[in-house]
């Protein structure tokens, strides 16, 4: 028989099961488990609720900050493309007229300069 579990219906189940045999626990039903517990099955039921709920809010706070952290991160490589076609650019116009070349000429008439003073 085949049941539509979910990734977390599998692994609270599977934690549950955990629990159950650390615990040295025999659980068949809600009502089982809310005696073991010293709770009335309403307050299980409303505690499972609450948990859902707890669940919920954190799965959509993680999805809000991923979704941020998706768009930074597409701003940051837009960023960093414009910037490495800026320094190409650079690199290319200093390439071109020589501002390399025109500095070192520059740094041997100070030096000679100095070394005349």
């Amino acid at each position: 028989m085949e049941h539509d579990l979910s990734f977390d219906d599998v692994a609270i189940l599977i934690r549950a099961k955990r629990i159950q045999k650390e615990k040295g626990i025999k659980v068949t039903s809600v009502s089982d488990i809310c005696s073991i517990a010293g709770i009335s099955r309403k307050t299980g039921y409303k505690w499972a609720s609450q948990h859902e709920t707890e669940h919920q809010d954190k799965q959509e706070a993680l999805s809000g900050e991923l979704a941020t952290l998706q768009t930074t991160h597409e701003e940051l490589l837009q960023n960093h493309d414009e910037l490495s076609f800026q320094h190409e650019g650079l690199q290319l116009a200093w390439k071109i007229h020589r501002v390399d070349e025109m500095l070192a000429s520059q740094k041997k008439s100070k030096h000679r300069k100095k070394n005349e003073e």
